[in-house]
């Protein structure tokens, strides 16, 4: 099942090592049947004209998949907010 997971890095570590990552236990965004938004993948970040944060990614807006998901054009161009809490960590505004 198609997922949206989280790696992070200190500020200071090396990039470019695989050991600096640490990765999410669990993913941070998810299939939500109640707001119709199935197989959530492949994200980026960018900004609004008033520079809120926004991730763009995709995902499908039915829970079947039709005929084979390879060359069925089924998943669409979505955008959630994001904020930060009182710790600085990311927050996915899914509900907004």
């Amino acid at each position: 099942a198609y997922c949206i997971g989280m790696l992070t890095a200190d500020e200071n570590a090396d990039l470019l090592n695989p050991k600096s990552w640490d990765k999410k236990e669990k993913p941070v965004v998810r299939s939500r049947e109640e707001k119709c938004i199935f197989g959530p993948g492949h994200n980026c970040f960018t900004t609004d004209d008033e520079g809120n944060v926004l991730m763009v990614y995709h995902a499908r807006d039915k829970k079947e998949i039709e005929g084979n998901p390879l060359y069925q054009p089924n998943r669409h161009t979505m955008i959630m907010p994001i904020a930060w809490d009182e710790k600085g960590e990311i927050q996915f505004l899914i509900d907004k």
